[in-house]
């Protein structure tokens, strides 16, 4: 059986990274969504987060 190599925390953070970045990226662009500090926010956390959950993933390869 084939493992990934990330967690299922980082993939969660992953999908709501997307799910905000492509709102987010398309209000700087057009009119057709208003653009809103929660997008912008929620990217930065998620950003961050991601970031967070990809030490841990590491930390816990170079234990085992």
């Amino acid at each position: 059986m084939k493992t990934s190599k990330y967690s299922n925390r980082t993939k969660i953070i992953i999908m709501i990274w997307f799910l905000f970045t492509i709102p987010f990226v398309i209000s700087s662009f057009t009119e057709i969504i208003e653009k809103k500090p929660i997008y912008h926010w929620v990217c930065t956390f998620s950003v961050l987060g991601w970031m967070i959950s990809m030490y841990f993933d590491g930390k816990n390869k170079h234990s085992n």
